[in-house]
């Protein structure tokens, strides 16, 4: 209920709202694992895995963090032995493989075909696809064995299919299936997979969209304190403007970074600058002229030819659109919007004085707002309903067909509001005596938390970590700590971070940072404290809150070490609020 009511409030239209609890679902479940079975795609054997009780599922070692932790309980999994029925996947890889080359559009968008393509040509292992029900109380009970119930994914992703059956819209198989990223493995291998050993169509396309990151290119989480709550926020702004925030900030597909900063910027400068103004002065020189009813097109010059030629975008636009290229279609469209407000500065037409010029003119404009409330309509319905309402236009006429002679315009409607953000508090200028500064004081050391931390996706050795460090969100650092500590070990401790490093790329991921830790060579220990997050750390009357940048060889250079229970700078001991810093597992060595 819970999502059919953000369906509701997001206004997002779906023929049928599906539980794999339905009995007709789990009819349909059971004739296909039947058929699949029956064409020896199925078969009982040993399986041998590691096992989390919270997520009652096995995960290969490669998917738990440390090899033994549960990506989302955090919890050790268990070694568990028991008898299952596997699916025949390592059969159908030269099949895949084909179908992939015969349908290149199949694994969408482009920049995610490869990675699949390299892991299936690694080799596809059988999976199992049910659990006994000792162990497993709930599922689709097998047709084929009374003891044992499917396990995922039979059961979830042959929902897609049932769906179209027990609603009865013959819409199988689909254009086009869209799926968050973090899934696409499942849905480009394991369901045409299953499909094909059923001798059902595959989905023309699988499309994997990306995540929606805060403004800072982080992950969104409650830890960070970076969520936004989509129905607060389209309650506040609107539903269509943060519709077309989505489509029209980044290529569908990748992530998108997004912030009020920048969701305003955009807004208030396409939304409510460039259309709503160009609607609001059509229909104001329409009324002001005319008295609200649309003359006739006269005499027509080379300006106007071209403006309506320019309109001519369909073909195009529709293009993008059924590539699910979103941002291309709106780059396109507000190409012409923009077009038509600087036509109307060209021809000034509250300079004209000639009536059949202006008759002409206003004829044209109200065409082209036409023309648009029809390109915005996929986007913004809402919008282009009120639109069509205030120019008094039917949604069932023709886009492309001129707007008659006496036609009458409806009442007047603002479609945008500006929006205004509260001015956040000037951010404390640069000391005077920064670029003075040398030494111990030319750093900025904070006591920090790690908020959260994960594996980097490209490198055995490094940590990707969110550390609060007193600032308005957690900076993003990456170190090489891996070989040192596990993920448990780093999560929720508090750490000394360098604040003033020039940013880096570290095989491809953004650090804005360092941790710092003891490194005797053989091994290292984290430095810590526990004084306020964000406290900066001082050394013999010098505070190390440096705002200008400094580089990282240039830290190397100066003589941090540690005696295994202190920390010191020039043989002086670095404290925090009056107190050393802690050194763990005491080890001695230069500071790093």
């Amino acid at each position: 209920k819970q999502f059919e009511n953000m369906l509701n409030k997001l206004e997002i239209s779906n023929d049928f709202f599906i539980k794999t609890t339905d009995e007709k679902h789990k009819k349909i479940v059971q004739q296909v694992l039947q058929k699949s079975f029956d064409n020896g795609d199925i078969y009982k054997d040993i399986y041998d895995g590691l096992y989390c009780v919270g997520c009652e599922r096995y995960y290969a070692q490669d998917e738990l963090l440390d090899g033994k932790i549960c990506p989302d309980h955090k919890t050790e999994v268990e070694h568990k032995t028991e008898e299952n029925y596997f699916f025949k996947l390592s059969k159908y890889e030269k099949k895949l493989l084909d179908f992939y080359k015969n349908n290149p559009s199949f694994i969408s968008p482009e920049s995610k075909r490869k990675e699949i393509l390299n892991r299936v040509k690694e080799g596809l292992r059988d999976i199992s696809i049910s659990r006994n029900k000792k162990s497993l109380s709930w599922g689709v009970e097998l047709p084929f064995d009374k003891d044992h119930v499917t396990y995922v994914w039979f059961d979830a992703l042959f929902n897609y299919y049932t769906g179209t059956q027990i609603n009865k819209n013959n819409q199988w198989p689909c254009d086009v299936h869209i799926i968050g990223h973090d899934i696409s493995w499942f849905h480009v291998v394991y369901w045409p997979a299953f499909l094909m050993s059923v001798g059902l169509e595959l989905p023309k396309k699988v499309f994997s969209h990306g995540m929606i990151l805060d403004g800072s290119g982080h992950k969104m989480s409650k830890s960070l304190g970076n969520v936004i709550d989509p129905l607060k926020f389209v309650k506040i702004y609107g539903v269509d403007e943060f519709k077309y925030f989505l489509l029209a900030v980044g290529t569908f597909g990748d992530d998108i970074n997004f912030s009020l900063e920048k969701f305003a910027e955009k807004i208030n400068n396409e939304l409510n600058n460039d259309f709503g103004n160009l609607v609001s002065r059509v229909h104001s020189m329409t009324n002001k002229y005319f008295a609200g009813s649309v003359p006739a097109k006269e005499t027509v010059t080379q300006e106007e030819i071209n403006l309506v030629k320019s309109l001519d975008i369909f073909d195009i636009f529709d293009k993008y659109m059924q590539n699910l290229e979103f941002n291309k279609a709106l780059e396109l469209l507000w190409s012409t919007i923009r077009e038509t407000n600087a036509y109307i500065n060209r021809v000034a037409p509250w300079k004209e004085q000639d009536m059949k010029r202006l008759s002409t003119i206003i004829n044209v404009l109200v065409f082209s707002v036409k023309a648009f409330s029809f390109y915005i309509d996929p986007i913004m319905p809402n919008k282009a309903e009120r639109l069509r309402k205030q120019f008094n236009f039917n949604i069932d006429e023709e886009s492309q067909k001129e707007v008659s002679a006496g036609h009458k315009l409806g009442e007047k409607d603002n479609l945008f509001e500006k929006i205004i953000l509260e001015e956040k508090k000037e951010e404390s200028k640069p000391k005077q005596d920064d670029v003075k500064r040398e030494g111990f004081a030319s750093l900025n050391l904070k006591v920090g938390k790690i908020v959260s931390i994960e594996e980097h996706p490209d490198s055995d050795k490094m940590f990707v970590e969110m550390i609060d460090v007193g600032e308005e969100n957690p900076r993003q650092i990456v170190s090489g700590l891996k070989s040192y500590y596990s993920l448990d070990e780093m999560k929720d401790r508090k750490v000394i971070v360098v604040c003033n490093l020039k940013p880096a790329k570290l095989r491809g991921v953004k650090s804005e940072g360092m941790v710092l830790v003891s490194d005797d060579e053989k091994n290292v220990g984290l430095l810590g404290s526990d004084a306020d997050i964000g406290t900066n750390l001082e050394c013999c009357g010098a505070i190390a809150d440096c705002s200008s940048r400094v580089k990282v060889d240039k830290f190397f250079e100066m003589n941090f070490t540690s005696d295994g229970k202190k920390v010191f700078f020039d043989r002086k001991e670095v404290l925090v609020s009056g107190k050393s810093l802690s050194v763990d597992r005491n080890i001695k060595g230069k500071i790093c």
